[in-house]
């Protein structure tokens, strides 16, 4: 079973992927965590009592999760016309759609009974792979409209489709795509979801962080907090993603730190190393959790010093306005401000004085 598997998916997930000879037929997306010849994998399964079905997780020998799959068993029926689905549905480890397999000559057809032809296969794997299609909205007898007398019958086409959802579809296979969407993107999707986070470890949130798939990443950030430290390489993954990812990105990686992890003092200096680096917004944000610490460690204040002479007046009113909230009291950083009097900046000027009058009255 272990070499099937590896013989199945190693390089298949490394890029989008299809495959069809004679008996097999397998489409796959870009897989978090790639196989390759040397990788020793478990394959475990996890009887879930909610859907009443087996799920199969396939891990390294070393516990990492790889990604998960179910055998789906049912008829095809329509019309009182049924024939056998046997079909393999593949989720990766952040829950989103992997791929589909169909083994041993198996194969999807349509009303019909013409099987699919590759074009199919294709558009089915595309819609199974898009989280966001209504068909969850919608129950199979309200895609379709049942004709007065029976015609056509297998899958399900045999009346006229809700118009709204044609595109949704693989023409003639209303059936078989609405079923294998609501079964990727239901209860087992969740499920599978679950697992993957109690396992979730620095080691794992950074391999996450790594996908070229945005969603995984979406994913990692928005789980950050499950994680009590921060190790190194995680931190390093997400100052890259503040540098280099999307706004919306960099908003979640922000919102998502925990208290807990902002109390690292690694954690903070490269937060703050990021001031000029990155946009405006970003910038204020990171400025604004700052402030959320439970304190601030003096290593980022001795690192503010050799640069507030470049900082613009909006960014030392901000500092300005973290070292106050923390209370910082250095004499260094202190003496740096006067020498930067006058400047030009009145207003920034008038805060610079009454920081520094602050400061002195604190002191005495």
């Amino acid at each position: 079973m272990i070499n099937w598997i590896k013989g199945l998916l190693v390089g298949a997930l490394l890029l989008p992927f299809s495959f069809e000879n004679g008996e097999d037929i397998r489409y796959f997306q870009q897989s978090t965590i790639p196989l390759t010849d040397s990788t020793d994998v478990i394959v475990s399964s996890i009887y879930d009592s909610l859907s009443n079905q087996d799920i199969y997780q396939v891990k390294t020998s070393t516990g990492t999760p790889v990604h998960y799959y179910i055998e789906l068993q049912e008829g095809v029926c329509f019309e009182n016309e049924c024939r056998p689905l046997n079909i393999l549905i593949y989720w990766n480890i952040t829950g989103r759609y992997l791929g589909f397999e169909l083994v041993d000559g198996e194969f999807l057809s349509k009303f019909d009974h013409e099987p699919f032809s590759p074009k199919e296969y294709e558009e089915l794997d595309q819609l199974l792979a898009d989280p966001f299609l209504p068909l969850g909205n919608y129950t199979f007898e309200d895609l379709v409209k049942r004709p007065d007398t029976v015609s056509q019958s297998l899958d399900g086409v045999s009346g006229a489709t809700m118009k709204d959802v044609l595109e949704y579809i693989v023409p003639g296979a209303a059936y078989t795509t609405h079923k294998l969407w609501n079964v990727i993107h239901g209860p087992i999707q969740q499920e599978v979801i679950r697992m993957t986070e109690r396992n979730l470890d620095s080691s794992l949130l950074n391999k996450i962080l790594q996908s070229r798939d945005q969603s995984d990443q979406t994913w990692a950030l928005e789980r950050i907090a499950q994680l009590s430290d921060l190790d190194d390489s995680v931190v390093e993954s997400l100052v890259r993603i503040l540098l280099e990812g999307e706004h919306f990105q960099a908003y979640l990686l922000l919102k998502s730190l925990s208290i807990k992890q902002l109390e690292s003092e690694h954690l903070q200096l490269h937060l703050f190393s990021l001031i000029g680096k990155v946009d405006f917004s970003i910038e204020n944000m990171i400025f604004d959790k700052l402030v959320e610490a439970p304190q601030l460690h003096g290593s980022v204040v001795d690192a503010s010093i050799p640069i507030l002479t470049a900082l613009s007046g909006s960014q030392l009113g901000k500092l300005l306005k973290l070292y106050s909230h923390h209370e910082v009291k250095n004499p260094e950083f202190n003496q740096a401000l006067k020498q930067m009097v006058p400047i030009e900046n009145s207003f920034i000027e008038r805060q610079v004085l009454k920081f520094l009058d602050k400061q002195a009255e604190t002191s005495d």
